[in-house]
């Protein structure tokens, strides 16, 4: 059950598609929103000869005034306005917090309040990044306990589900959220294991199947083998979908370490949102 969503914010395009996912969400389950603009303490330790128009349009190419961060505060407080007056419209509960920090950081650790967080993949000074994932969206992935719900640059309409599942406990935790958004939603979905035996995915998916199959949801099932990335991105190509979900750490002797290297390249691979499970 979902009653609290955690939404972070900025001046993105991604950061406005993370809130109308949210909206989307937090009126199938009549959940509580809370968003989040943190202010990046990394800019206030930057060399003042630095060009700052990129990231604060007020602020002059020349040299960066001292009060930068009451700048970036005031602009932060314009997008919390925007936030609270669209999830009000929607009829929900909202709460608003300005934090300070390193981003990926200061998400992470705030989640922890919530049942879920939404952000975009990539945030507002993406176009200077060489990655494509955002840092802040990978740190997120990498500590995080609850799902994290990573958007496109544009919001999409849920209506098919990709879930990818290899009978993990995240997998598992993710089937099950997979099915209470598709009874919320009404969202199809397509559950599929990458193995190269076919028999051992057959009896992978007959445990999804098990618990799909009696809630009456329309779901399809199969195995592919090869690399999950490789396999999911076939199986998009095919039939696509607007969710790929997933266990953020599947079957790893460092699942514990690492994110799953799985999941991060899907991640980086795929252009629908994910929802990743920890």
């Amino acid at each position: 059950m979902i009653r609290s969503l955690l939404v972070a914010v900025d001046s993105s395009a991604h950061a406005r598609a993370a809130l109308g996912h949210a909206l989307e969400l937090g009126k199938a389950y009549q959940a509580r929103i809370t968003g989040l603009h943190v202010l990046d303490i990394r800019y206030a330790e930057m060399p003042p000869y630095l060009d700052y128009s990129y990231a604060l349009e007020a602020v002059p190419p020349a040299l960066a005034p001292v009060d930068l961060m009451d700048k970036f505060r005031a602009k932060g407080e314009k997008i919390l306005a925007d936030l609270t007056r669209a999830v009000e419209e929607a009829g929900l509960a909202v709460d608003v917090r300005t934090e300070e920090g390193v981003p990926g950081q200061v998400i992470a650790d705030l989640a922890q309040e919530h049942d879920l967080v939404v952000l975009g993949k990539r945030g507002e000074h993406a176009k200077w990044g060489r990655d494509l994932l955002g840092s802040a969206a990978e740190a997120v992935t990498r500590r995080s306990a609850v799902p994290v719900f990573l958007v496109e640059e544009k919001a999409r309409v849920l209506e098919k589900a990709l879930l990818l599942f290899d009978g993990s406990e995240p997998a598992s935790r993710g089937l099950r959220l997979a099915a209470d958004l598709a009874l919320r939603l009404d969202v199809d979905l397509s559950v599929l294991t990458v193995v190269e035996d076919d028999e051992k995915g057959q009896a992978t998916l007959n445990v999804a199947r098990a618990y799909l199959e009696p809630l009456e949801l329309r779901a399809t099932y199969a195995v592919l083998p090869g690399r999950v990335s490789k396999a999911a991105a076939a199986a998009l190509e095919k039939e696509p979908a607007d969710l790929v979900i997933m266990g953020m750490r599947g079957y790893s002797a460092l699942q514990h370490l690492i994110l799953g290297r799985t999941a991060e390249q899907l991640m980086r691979s795929v252009d629908i949102p994910a929802l990743l499970v920890s």
